[in-house]
């Protein structure tokens, strides 16, 4: 089991839809923990409730930031279907409700051929981009030692500062961290995370700061192939203490395999 699979472990309670949780807090940034992390664990709950395997559309609200230690998950089925099911999550430390979601499950077909998708970006292979975060000061530290980050270079001087016309675009790759044993035997088990992991888009504005998500959506488009995803996160509009953010994601096939888009406070 890598430790992914260990830390997005839950635990059936004998109260029927709630299942226990032990937040790892190697997925901490800063004092809160990661929001994808956090959805990464409720959806294994509201998986458990479903019929149908696959998340293929997902809402979160986040109310309250979480702590490392003890949780509680309530899931919820509103509807079962042939081909959807719709689960409500609540995750919950001391009683108190601190995300809430909506997840869709579905069945996709692995060998499935889309009539369209977006193109991936151009980029150079893995080993010739940057292999950290530029927030802190050394691979390891926290999260940055659960997901590895590789940035290209004009990404990387963006988010350095080095860019005298700075655009709101991160490209590069990620993956499950190698030294906690890579890849879950699920790849799609990553994408929740995924779509959260990387420095707030807004970063090419200014040095990091705190950026909480207030909502996120994410659409599961097709099933990864195992390996490092492609990324390009872009943001349309900041202002008024807000931004977006928007995530694609490639497998190593080049197929478009999950989708974000997430509201969040800048400078906060």
């Amino acid at each position: 089991m890598t430790r992914f699979e260990s830390a997005t472990e839950i635990r059936a309670l004998p109260e029927a839809g709630r299942y226990a949780a032990d937040l790892d807090p190697g997925y901490l940034i800063g004092t809160a923990m990661n929001g994808g992390y956090l959805m990464a664990v409720m959806q294994r709950a509201a998986l458990a409730e479903a019929a149908h395997p696959h998340p293929v559309s997902s809402s979160y609200n986040f109310l309250r930031p979480a702590v490392a230690g003890p949780a509680e998950i309530e899931a919820v089925p509103l509807k079962s279907g042939r081909t959807v099911d719709t689960v409500r999550a609540t995750l919950l430390q001391d009683g108190k409700p601190l995300v809430t979601g909506h997840i869709a499950a579905a069945g996709l077909e692995s060998d499935a051929e889309p009539a369209y998708e977006a193109a991936p970006p151009e980029l150079p292979p893995l080993d010739r981009c940057r292999p950290y975060d530029p927030r802190r000061g050394r691979v390891g530290d926290g999260f940055l030692g659960r997901v590895d980050q590789f940035y290209t270079e004009r990404t990387w001087r963006r988010l350095r500062g080095q860019d005298p016309e700075p655009v709101p675009e991160l490209i590069g790759y990620l993956r499950p961290s190698e030294q906690d044993g890579g890849a879950p035997a699920d790849p799609a088990a990553f994408l929740p995370i995924a779509v959260d992991a990387l420095p707030p888009v807004v970063t090419v504005f200014d040095s990091w700061r705190w950026a909480p998500t207030v909502e996120l959506t994410w659409h599961m488009r097709a099933l990864p192939a195992p390996g490092p995803l492609a990324f390009r996160a872009t943001c349309q509009a900041v202002g008024g203490g807000w931004f977006d953010e928007n995530v694609e994601l490639w497998d190593v096939k080049g197929r478009l395999v999950a989708q974000s888009r997430q509201m969040a406070r800048n400078g906060c």
